[in-house]
This record gives C-alpha cells, structure tokens and sequence, in this order.
C-alpha cells in the first residue's frame, strides 16, 4: 500500500496488513525546490523559527496515513534558511515521535561524513547513504 502526500510517501513492510510497520519516504530534494520560490520578510522568518518549537501532537493526526502526518507535522519546523543537518536531524526527531520504523530521505546530492556522523550523534539513528541517479538517505529507527 502506498499514498502520496506532498513531500512524503507511505509504504509498509511485509503485509499490509501491518499497519504499525511502516516507512515513510520524504522527498527533501523537492522540499527545497519549493521552499526556494518563497522571499521570505522578517516578520514570516521570525515566525519560521516560532514555529519551529510549536509541535503537534501524533494524536491530532488520527485518522491521515502515516505520511500525511508526518508532513503535517515537519511542514512548519524545516525551513531552507537552515542546515541540511539541521533539517535531516529534525525529521528523524519527528519519526521517532510518530512511531516510524524507517525513513527514506531523498536529496539532491549526497551529505559528506561529518554531516552524517552529526545527524546519526544527534538522533541515534542507523543511517545509511545511498549514491546513484538519485541519492537519498536510509533512516532505521
């Protein structure tokens, strides 16, 4: 089973049947393509980063796949004024809290190893890297 949401995609491992086995795939490459349109005043950066704290609680998503929450939930707490680090850091944070079992980063290009020795410090995530046509990052939680 999967749906498209936006920036993100939901799959299940194994059955569908699991609806608790699941991962989410967020486009990040797309993520910035969209981002970069905006021309941001002071008033809606200093909001960004308000925003930033204000997290929702998985429960008021009841109901969404679990990549619609997911999306919900980091639309407001990314933002292209921020590190890739900082970025990656904060959507491993939020599977965590939604109970995601792994999550597929897509990028447009691959992180050097200090960025990602510094997300998997700052999460404790198993992260892998993966370079092709198209590099993305493998988030076991």
């Amino acid at each position: 089973m999967i749906k498209a949401t936006g920036f993100a995609m939901t799959g299940y491992f194994g059955s569908t049947d699991k609806q608790n086995d699941h991962v989410v795939s967020f486009d990040y490459t797309q993520f910035l393509c969209e981002s970069s349109r905006q021309h941001w005043t002071f008033l809606e950066a200093l909001t960004a980063q308000l925003c930033r704290f204000k997290r929702r609680q998985v429960e008021s998503y009841e109901g969404f796949f679990p990549s619609e929450a997911f999306t919900l939930s980091v639309s407001h707490s990314l933002s292209s004024l921020y590190s890739d680090v900082s970025n990656v850091v904060t959507l491993v944070e939020e599977a965590k809290r939604q109970h995601i079992e792994a999550l597929i980063v897509s990028l447009p290009y691959a992180l050097d190893a200090a960025e990602l020795d510094k997300i998997q410090r700052k999460t404790g995530a198993l992260i892998t890297q993966h370079e092709g046509d198209r590099d993305y990052l493998q988030v076991n939680l």
